[in-house]
């Protein structure tokens, strides 16, 4: 299996893109995966109840055993993986300023990789069953809902774009949805770096020194990426296939 060699040392974001249709047809992938899994996630991994979700499950333990080792130059099990906050990904030992997140969603994995600063990933698909259009104003600033329903017989996808900048917001953070999400407010511009965010009511005054990435990975699948930018520096943002 090829893959980049990691970048992260020199302060690059990168997103990597999984696929369980290629990890599934190879037996000595999966095999290595489950070999470096905890018993705790080998149990985890056995009470799927669907191929496709034991293998995402399976395939961003392989991606983040091999992509963290890489970039702390030590063997795929040579880092202890623990669960911060709401279950955020977070290396253990050894100690340093790696930062790493998953996100998965209809065979399709992503692990984003970075130094020195949160990062948070997720993915949809969006040929999901469209969701109640009453869920709207729920989920959505006031702007947000707007636009949304501008988009007529698009709005699925405008939601979905605002929803999936929330997650990949609140999996940075380690914050769980009881955030009221509608009090999270992205503007969008005309390229897919220029999603912006200002907070609300409950959360008025957050931080909001943060870039966001959207990723359209294939026709089916939308991704967003946040990037925690507190110490005024943006960093190189690039999206590899793994």
């Amino acid at each position: 299996m090829s893959r980049p060699a990691s970048r992260v040392a020199r302060g690059e974001i990168g997103a990597y893109v999984g696929r369980t249709d290629a990890f599934a047809a190879d037996a000595r992938r999966v095999e290595r995966a489950l070999a470096w899994m905890s018993d705790t996630e080998r149990d985890r991994y056995a009470r799927f109840r669907h191929d496709r979700d034991r293998f995402m499950f399976a395939l961003g333990r392989e991606m983040a055993r091999t992509l963290v080792g890489d970039a702390l130059g030590v063997a795929e099990d040579a880092w202890s993986w623990r669960e911060g906050p709401h279950g955020r990904p977070e290396i253990a030992s050894p100690p340093g300023d790696l930062h790493f997140n998953l996100s998965h969603s209809a065979g399709v994995v992503v692990c984003v990789l970075g130094r020195g600063r949160a990062i948070g990933v997720d993915i949809e698909d969006l040929t999901r069953r469209a969701p109640d259009p009453s869920i709207v104003a729920r989920y959505c600033s006031p702007d947000e809902a707007e636009d949304v329903s501008a988009q007529a017989g698009a709005w699925r996808d405008r939601f979905l774009t605002y929803w999936t900048l929330k997650e990949a917001y609140l999996k940075a953070r380690g914050l769980g949805i009881a955030v009221p999400l509608s009090d999270i407010s992205f503007s969008l511009g005309p390229t897919p770096a220029d999603a912006r965010v200002r907070f609300l009511d409950s959360l008025t005054g957050s931080d909001d020194r943060w870039m966001f990435h959207l990723i359209r990975v294939d026709p089916h699948h939308l991704a967003a990426v946040a990037v925690e930018t507190a110490d005024g520096v943006t960093p190189p943002f690039a999206l590899h296939a793994y």
